[in-house]
C-alpha cells in the first residue's frame, strides 16, 4: 500500500528517533565523525607510504638518521593536524635510552681532510654531514686516492674492479653494493660480492691502506635512483650504521673483521673530489658491466675513522588532542604504530619495510587526521614507536614512564602490518582478553562503510606478544593488534628486502584505517569504559 508522504513524515521522525535511543549513545555519527571518516583516502596513504618506505630513509633502523626523519615527518603531521606534543616543551619526541651499548663514532677522533690541486683542493669535511666511519673499520689513514667502482674482484664471475695493478700504499674510493646487471654476478640480487667487509680484504691484499665508501642510493622502489633525499622533505643527517640488518632468511652474511681502517662518504663529496658525477660512472658500470678506474693523483686525503660502545638515545613520537566532553576528555584512547625497521645490511640491501610497517604508520597518521575533524569526547593520543624490531623496545619506555597516567588510558590500538591478504579482511586480536572491546568492534564494522567485511579474531595467538599492544597490555590498559593476515609464514617478504612500497594495496590500508577509525571512535564517545583485560 502506497503511504501519503505527508502522513508518513512524522512517522518517520518517530521512527529515527526510537532508533537513536535504541542505539548506545557512541553509534550516533555527527557531521564531525562523517567529516573525518571522509578524510581517509588511498591517495593519502599512498603519500606517507612511499615517503617512510623511501630508500633516503635507508630502512628507519634504530637509531639512525632516517628513522630520525621518519619520526620528525609524523610530529609535523601531528601538528598540523592540531595535536599538541607531550615532550619537552612541548616538542613531539619522546627520548628514550637504548638499554644497551651500541657502536657509535667517536667524534673527536672521526677526522677527514683533502689537500692538492685536485678538484676538491683543500677541504675539512664535516662528521654526520659529509662523511661517517664504517663499523669496525677503526684506524688512520694518508695517501693519493684511486677510484675503483665498486672495489669487486671476481674474476670467477668475468668481473674485477681491481685489475690494472699500482696500487700498494694507495687510498681506494669505492663504491657500495655491484654493478646492477643483469648478467653480472647474481643478476637482480646482490650477491656476497658486494659484502664491504669482504671488499676490504681484497683491497689489502691489493695494498691498498684506507678506503672511502660511497653510499650509493638504493635503486628498489627510487623514481629517481640518483636522488637521495625525497622531495619537500628537510636533507637527513649522513648517519651512521649501528647495527646492521639480518634476515628472516638463511642469506645472512657471517660477522667480519674489517681489514682495513673506512670511512663512509656521500656522493655529493665524491663528485667534489673526482671532478665527476660519481653515479653517472655508476651507471655506465651498470649498462655496460664494465669497470671505470680514476687515478686522483693531484689529491691527497688524510682521516681517522674511530667509534666507541654506549649508550645512546632513540625516540618515540607523541601527540594528544583534546577530548571535547570536559569530563570524559579526562580519559584517553591510544592509538599507536610502529615507525621503525631493519635498516640495510653489509652488503647495500635495503630493508624498506612498507608493509612492516609504513602501513599501519600511514593509516595511524590517517586516523590521526580523521579523528582531529571528528572532534571525539575522549582525548586522543597518537604514539609512534621506534625500536619495535629489537624487542618493543619503545612502547616498554614509553609505558615504562609515560606522559600521561596509566590510569587515564582507557584503550590501546595498535596497527602493525595491514596490507597483505584480502582487501576485504584483517585480523584483529585482543578480543579474547578484552570481550568489551570485542563487542565495540562489533560495532564499529556497522557504524559506517569501510570495505572490511570479514574480521577474524580467533586465530593469530603466536602473535599477541611480538607488536607494541603487548606493552600496554602489560601495563594493565585495554588493547586490539590489527594485523593483516595469518599465518605470517605466508608472507615471504617478511623481515626481507623484498617489503618495498610498490606493491602495498593501499586500499586494504584505507578500509583498515576506517575500521581502526571507527573503533578508537567508538571507545571515545561511549559513556563506560572498557574493562581491563583478563590475564
Amino acid at each position: 500500500m502506497h503511504l501519503n508522504l505527508k502522513r508518513r513524515l512524522p512517522l518517520l521522525a518517530a521512527a529515527a528517533l526510537f532508533a537513536s535511543f535504541a542505539l548506545p549513545l557512541g553509534d550516533s555519527k555527527t557531521p564531525a565523525f562523517t567529516a573525518g571518516f571522509e578524510t581517509i583516502t588511498e591517495g593519502e596513504v599512498r603519500a606517507h607510504v612511499n615517503y617512510l618506505a623511501s630508500p633516503a630513509l635507508e630502512g628507519r633502523d634504530t637509531p639512525s638518521s632516517g628513522l630520525t626523519a621518519a619520526l620528525q615527518f609524523a610530529a609535523r603531521e601531528l601538528q598540523s593536524y592540531g595535536y599538541k606534543g607531550l615532550g619537552d616543551e612541548d616538542g613531539y619526541l619522546l627520548p628514550w635510552t637504548y638499554p644497551r651499548e651500541l657502536e657509535t663514532p667517536d667524534v673527536e677522533k672521526c677526522s677527514f681532510e683533502t689537500e692538492g690541486t685536485g678538484s676538491i683542493g683543500a677541504a675539512t669535511l664535516t662528521l654526520g654531514r659529509d662523511f661517517t666511519p664504517l663499523p669496525g673499520a677503526n684506524g688512520e689513514a694518508e695517501g693519493q686516492v684511486v677510484f675503483l667502482g665498486f672495489g669487486i674482484h671476481a674474476p670467477k664471475e668475468r668481473y674485477d674492479d681491481l685489475r690494472g695493478g699500482k696500487l700498494k700504499g694507495k687510498l681506494a674510493m669505492i663504491l657500495t653494493e655491484e654493478p646492477r646487471h643483469k648478467k653480472l654476478l647474481e643478476g637482480p640480487e646482490i650477491s656476497e660480492a658486494a659484502n664491504v667487509y669482504d671488499k676490504l680484504a681484497e683491497l689489502e691484499d691489493e695494498g691498498i691502506k684506507g678506503v672511502l665508501i660511497v653510499r650509493r642510493p638504493s635503486a628498489d622502489n627510487a623514481v629517481d635512483p640518483k636522488k637521495t633525499e625525497v622531495e619537500g622533505e628537510p636533507p637527513l643527517d649522513f648517519g651512521f650504521h649501528h647495527t646492521w640488518a639480518t634476515w628472516n632468511d638463511t642469506r645472512n652474511d657471517q660477522d667480519k673483521r674489517a681489514a682495513l681502517p673506512a670511512i663512509e662518504i656521500t656522493v655529493e663529496v665524491a663528485n667534489r673530489m673526482l671532478g665527476e658525477d660519481v653515479l653517472e660512472l655508476a651507471a655506465s658500470m651498470d649498462k655496460k658491466g664494465k669497470t671505470k678506474r680514476r687515478d686522483l693523483e693531484d689529491t691527497v686525503v688524510r682521516f681517522s675513522s674511530q667509534t666507541e660502545k654506549r649508550r645512546i638515545e632513540a625516540a618515540n613520537v607523541a601527540g594528544i588532542l583534546e577530548g571535547s566532553d570536559p569530563e570524559l576528555s579526562e580519559e584517553i584512547v591510544v592509538l599507536g604504530a610502529h615507525f621503525d625497521h631493519l635498516g640495510m645490511d653489509s652488503r647495500g640491501r635495503l630493508a624498506a619495510g612498507a608493509d612492516d610497517n609504513a602501513s599501519g604508520s600511514s593509516a595511524l597518521l590517517e586516523i590521526a587526521e580523521a579523528m582531529a575533524l571528528a572532534q571525539p569526547k575522549r582525548s586522543i593520543l597518537i604514539v609512534g614507536f621506534s625500536g619495535e624490531e629489537d624487542g618493543l623496545l619503545g612502547s616498554a619506555a614509553f609505558c615504562e614512564n609515560p606522559p600521561v597516567r596509566k590510569e587515564r588510558m582507557v584503550t590501546m590500538i595498535n596497527l602493525d602490518m595491514v596490507w597483505r591478504g584480502k582487501a576485504s579482511s584483517t585480523v584483529v586480536l585482543g578480543v579474547t582478553q578484552n570481550p568489551d572491546l570485542g563487542k565495540v568492534l562489533k560495532r564499529a564494522s556497522k557504524l559506517a562503510k569501510t570495505g572490511i567485511k570479514k574480521v577474524t579474531t580467533n586465530e593469530g595467538d603466536e602473535l599477541w606478544q611480538r607488536s607494541d599492544h603487548y606493552s600496554f597490555h602489560k601495563l594493565g590498559v585495554p588493547v586490539l593488534f590489527f594485523f593483516e593476515a595469518v599465518p605470517i609464514t605466508d608472507n615471504h617478504d617478511y623481515h626481507t628486502w623484498r617489503d618495498t612500497p610498490e606493491g602495498v594495496d593501499c586500499k586494504k590500508v584505507t578500509q583498515t584505517a576506517r575500521l581502526v577509525y571507527n573503533t578508537a571512535w567508538l571507545v571515545a564517545q561511549d559513556e563506560k569504559r572498557p574493562r581491563e583485560p583478563r590475564r
